[in-house]
């Protein structure tokens, strides 16, 4: 198998912001579909923040997320994609112990493989982060405003010897607010261990680094994420994922820690 495809087939990576599931810099073969469905339940203190970064006080936040990630190859080199994103939020002391139901964002991008040999490949990412509808339920969960963001991808395919393969995909990105919270840096990487047939070990980093000034009750934070995930193949066409998330840490955002669920479907 060549090793662009051996990667193809292995990656994974989060989503945008919450998921731990998602393609790295690889493109999509061309007519060929990857679908992956998330569920993710999210636990943290606040500590005096809230889901954005923003003071809450102290109390409790709790986070049920869906998350379909899809994407279809257009081209060789060019890879469409978008991903809804809908919450179940609950948290204490707003005053109280309130929770919310609904869409925070849908995601929109287009991934274009610049260069790419046997077992390299380099991309560059556009994404349209479209917000939710607005509601005056406490918590609120739609982002307040669109996003931009621009994305380079480098990915590493490699063998091991006993006949393990893997490989490694590193990403930075610039994202930019329109709705006064502050732009951000965003610095990503997986390593993907295959150490036999069926099997898949992700080990992966999520970092946020805000920079710029925020306008008055906008969002600026910082977040340092580890996952760790494993993925089986039950057939050719469809894989399951299982994995937990860790905020290692961070500055002016709540530190929690998720578990997750993945189904991932090849067509």
């Amino acid at each position: 198998m060549p090793a662009w495809r051996l990667a193809a087939l292995v990656i994974a990576g989060t989503a945008a912001t919450t998921s731990a599931a998602r393609a790295g810099a690889w493109p999509e073969p061309v007519g060929h579909w990857l679908a992956i469905e998330t569920f993710s339940d999210y636990h943290a203190a606040t500590q005096g923040y809230g889901q954005f970064g923003q003071p809450a006080g102290r109390g409790r936040y709790v986070q049920y997320e869906l998350s379909p990630y899809i994407e279809y190859g257009l081209t060789p080199r060019l890879t469409l994609g978008f991903q809804p994103r809908a919450q179940e939020v609950i948290q204490s002391n707003l005053p109280g112990t309130r929770g919310a139901t609904g869409f925070v964002q849908f995601n929109l991008w287009a991934r274009y493989a610049v260069w790419r040999d046997a077992w390299n490949v380099i991309s560059v990412q556009g994404q349209l982060g479209i917000p939710g509808v607005q509601s005056p339920a406490s918590p609120v969960l739609a982002q307040p405003g669109a996003e931009y963001e621009g994305r380079v991808l480098f990915g590493h395919a490699f063998r091991l010897p006993g006949g393990w393969s893997g490989y490694t995909d590193l990403e930075a990105g610039y994202r930019m607010e329109v709705d006064g919270w502050a732009d951000q840096i965003r610095a990503d990487g997986t390593i993907g261990i295959r150490p036999r047939r069926g099997w898949l070990l992700l080990a992966q980093g999520f970092n946020t680094i805000s920079v710029g000034t925020a306008a008055p009750g906008g969002s600026d934070y910082n977040l340092y994420r580890v996952a760790f995930s494993v993925v089986h193949d039950l057939t050719h066409h469809v894989a399951v994922q299982a994995g937990l998330w860790h905020d290692a840490g961070g500055r002016n955002v709540a530190l929690g820690n998720a578990g997750f669920l993945a189904v991932w479907l090849r067509f």
